[in-house]
């Protein structure tokens, strides 16, 4: 409802970046108008989404006249980004780093980084039913491209284009997010609030984690950004309850929590494993809808999960919204930046150094 009336009053929820940054650890990788930066997995490139409003001979005031490319830099930052997909949102890399997943209005590509097209197709979304998919996610023990779609009034599914993979009754879901393993899949809808279940591919079994936050933003997916609860190696998931931060093993058995004690979201384990980033917020209300709220206020901290660690920030507080957050290294992170600007017409994307 609230993305409804964002649209009708002048889209004044649509977010943004641009501070100056920190002289000693922030650096502009590019000065496209980009987010959801997404390092490849041997950490020689970053991907990301160009975006904008107004390009097309048509122009209006839906998701439809939103741009979104797919572009890759090397991690130094590069004058001129390669574009590899044009109209597509970014899903993620295959383990090998060689192919992009790309998705978009139930279509998905994967491209490889030279920027010729592996693979293209469409989800089989039965236009009867009231549920469209269009997220995709590359499943490493397949080795292909999965999604999951509503298939009768009453069940959904995850298959990819040769078997289903599990056909489950109600909890519908638009997001399926593998373990870099291949051994799990956590699942949950596209909402800043929701319910995590996580089902194990060689026992069929479910685990149900209940309600987690991604982010306090509840339009935080209207773009199509990316978050992922998996630690590098599968072995964990990292999420949120309300301001408890919970790392846990796929089969639950295993809990840690850390109370962060403010409003934070896109928890994410560095590759070691050994320290986890997220963001915080201090929304404020928006310039043209005051009855609303702009999640700006924006920190980056780090905090190490050995026992009564303290968080550090690694930013300083920004008045923009963070949508995205990666771990390029271990000692470094990269991020986008949106402002509080029509049409998105102020995103940027950042890295910064991690003091170790």
């Amino acid at each position: 409802m609230a993305r409804a009336i964002c649209i009708l009053y002048f889209f004044a929820l649509i977010l943004g970046s641009g501070a100056k940054a920190q002289e000693s650890h922030e650096t502009l990788l590019s000065a496209d108008n980009a987010y959801n930066p997404m390092p490849s997995p041997d950490g020689r490139y970053i991907a990301y989404v160009r975006t904008g409003w107004g390009e097309r001979q048509w122009f209006g005031f839906g998701r439809a006249s939103l741009v979104s490319d797919v572009r890759v830099i090397n991690t130094r930052g590069a004058a001129l980004p390669r574009t590899l997909a044009e109209d597509f949102f970014l899903s993620g890399w295959t383990p090998d780093s060689t192919h992009l997943l790309c998705f978009r209005d139930g279509r998905y590509a994967l491209v490889a980084v030279d920027g010729q097209t592996e693979a293209k197709g469409k989800i089989p979304n039965n236009q009867n039913l009231n549920l469209f998919s269009e997220w995709v996610a590359y499943l490493p023990t397949l080795d292909t491209i999965a999604w999951d779609r509503q298939v009768d009034k009453s069940h959904w599914a995850i298959e990819t284009l040769r078997q289903t993979v599990v056909i489950e009754k109600g909890f519908l879901h638009t997001r399926v997010v593998p373990s870099p393993d291949g051994q799990y899949l956590a699942v949950y809808n596209e909402s800043s609030k929701t319910k995590q279940r996580v089902f194990e591919i060689r026992s069929k079994t479910w685990k149900d984690f209940g309600e987690i936050r991604i982010h306090p933003d509840p339009n935080w997916l209207y773009i199509q950004p990316n978050w992922s609860p998996w630690s590098a190696d599968g072995s964990r998931l990292i999420f949120l309850r309300d301001s408890t931060l919970v790392i846990s093993s796929p089969d639950g058995t295993q809990q840690k929590e850390i109370d962060l004690g403010r409003l934070t979201g896109l928890p994410l384990a560095s590759p070691d494993g050994k320290s986890v980033a997220y963001v915080a917020y201090e929304p404020q209300p928006m310039k043209a809808r005051s009855d609303l709220q702009f999640w700006g206020g924006t920190t980056i901290l780090v905090i190490s999960i050995m026992e009564g660690s303290k968080p550090r920030a690694v930013t300083e507080k920004n008045p923009d919204e963070v949508l995205d957050l990666k771990w390029l290294d271990n000692g470094t992170l990269v991020f986008d930046r949106v402002a509080e600007e029509a049409f998105y017409k102020q995103t940027r994307i950042w890295k910064v150094s991690v003091p170790q």
